[in-house]
């Protein structure tokens, strides 16, 4: 239970992001810039909260007896970076946001759960690789996604709601929520429950032909099976197998 519960706070930011979306528009004339030492303190911290879930994810996975120690000297360093932006301010020409204190919260939150957790014996080592897999999956889309030079590639000509509902699935990408399911089934990889995160890995590989088939919207792709995000099929699919494995192992 403590282990969901560090597993949750760590990805809670991530979850929690959409929320405060700031929309700032584009400048026609050159503007100030935040000063180079706010963006090394910022940058680091967003990078050290995106990754707090992963390292979780992999201390479960294989390195469960040290799963208290090391989530902790994560979940340490996470806080600490976060904390500095209470020091270092970040002024753009949107204004200046304020210091990031849900990642503070939710870092001492991951703190405390996993001082608390007790030790676990390892997943099967086939389980555990194929847990890696799929986390690996949805960070390598993930990280393909927010480059500057991503191609978006072949798409369907949505409109209405169904476009609206791919332009949130879009925004997921970036703010690492399928990682972040993805390291919450990595840390339940033992328990039931984990198939659930497996259906949910589903929902960004199968919207676009979903989305086609029953909106009858053209596209542009040579054939309907680009419309399928193949990176995430593989993880979700990979994430029911090894759930479905343990549920049919006897109590």
């Amino acid at each position: 239970m403590l282990r969901l519960l560090a597993i949750l706070a760590a990805t809670a930011p991530s979850f929690l992001s959409a929320f405060m979306l700031v929309e700032c528009g584009y400048f026609a004339y050159e503007v100030t810039q935040p000063a180079p030492s706010a963006v090394a303190v910022w940058s680091t911290a967003r990078y050290a909260s995106e990754l707090l879930p992963i390292v979780l994810a992999f201390l479960a996975l294989w390195a469960p007896l040290w799963f208290r120690v090391g989530g902790a000297i994560a979940a340490a360093v996470t806080l600490a970076a976060n904390a500095l932006t209470f020091a270092v301010p970040y002024t753009s020409p949107c204004g200046t946001p304020p210091a990031l204190w849900l990642p503070v919260v939710c870092a001492a939150a991951v703190l405390a759960a996993s001082l608390l957790s007790r030790p676990e014996p390892p997943p099967p080592r086939r389980q555990a690789a194929l847990w890696s897999a799929v986390v690996l999956l949805a960070l390598a889309q993930t990280l393909a996604r927010n480059t500057p030079t991503s191609d978006v590639g072949c798409y369907a000509d949505m409109k209405g709601t169904w476009a609206l509902a791919f332009y949130h699935l879009d925004t997921a990408h970036g703010l690492y929520y399928w990682v972040s399911v993805a390291a919450i089934g990595a840390v339940l990889s033992r328990h039931r429950a984990a198939w659930l995160c497996g259906l949910v890995l589903l929902v960004p590989a199968l919207f676009e032909p979903a989305a086609w088939l029953l909106s009858d919207a053209p596209h542009n792709c040579s054939s309907t099976l680009a419309l399928f995000n193949w990176p995430y099929l593989l993880a979700g699919v990979l994430a029911l197998l090894t759930a479905t494995r343990l549920a049919r192992q006897p109590q």
